[in-house]
């Protein structure tokens, strides 16, 4: 005869002998994949934590790593000179770098082939200046430009260095050379 089976029976070994209200609770455990996967994320957690918190003397942390990276940026900043800077040019190669610089960097579309201005931009080579004519501000001209008359701000083009050797060229060379082509006056004249 056929054994009977009731909605409460549990198959043997697998009853806790928990009863509630006629329903009982079974022993099932977890597939052995789950408990894999739980086991193999407690050791990555105790790696980790050990590897970036625990160890001494190896953090990893971010604020370390921040600290790390700023003592060598400092290390590597002071231990090479300066590229090309002005320090280690004279006047006379700053001036012809800048000779260079006017024309490559395209100055000469605006401000004409010897500086005496065009329809676009004003006349370099008198002593006539709409933004200042000290050398800090024919620098900050130059690095900011005046992107609503037209001029392109070079900071991102050229180093310092080179802004510098540009100014200079501009305020040694052109001022005072008054070409016979040049642009009409424009803006507050400067004396020297």
């Amino acid at each position: 005869m056929a054994k009977k089976t009731t909605i409460n029976s549990s198959p043997e070994g697998l009853d806790h002998d928990d009863d509630f209200d006629g329903v009982k609770e079974l022993n099932n455990p977890a597939p052995n994949w789950i408990i894999l996967v739980f086991l193999v994320t407690i050791g990555f957690s105790l790696f980790y934590a050990i590897r970036y918190f625990g160890y001494p003397g190896n953090a990893k942390d971010q604020a370390s790593e921040y600290a790390q990276s700023i003592t060598a940026a400092d290390k590597a900043n002071a231990a090479k000179p300066s590229a090309g800077g002005a320090a280690s040019q004279n006047e006379s190669e700053m001036l012809a770098s800048g000779a260079t610089l006017f024309t490559q960097k395209g100055c000469i579309a605006c401000h004409g082939v010897k500086g005496e201005g065009n329809p676009i931009g004003p006349n370099l080579t008198d002593n006539y200046w709409l933004n200042g004519c000290s050398l800090p501000a024919i620098n900050k001209m130059v690095a900011e430009g005046k992107p609503e008359k037209g001029m392109t701000p070079f900071k991102t083009m050229m180093t310092p260095d080179e802004i510098q050797s540009v100014s200079l060229f501009i305020a040694k060379k052109l001022v005072g050379s008054n070409p016979a082509n040049g642009k009409a006056a424009q803006g507050v004249e400067c004396k020297p």
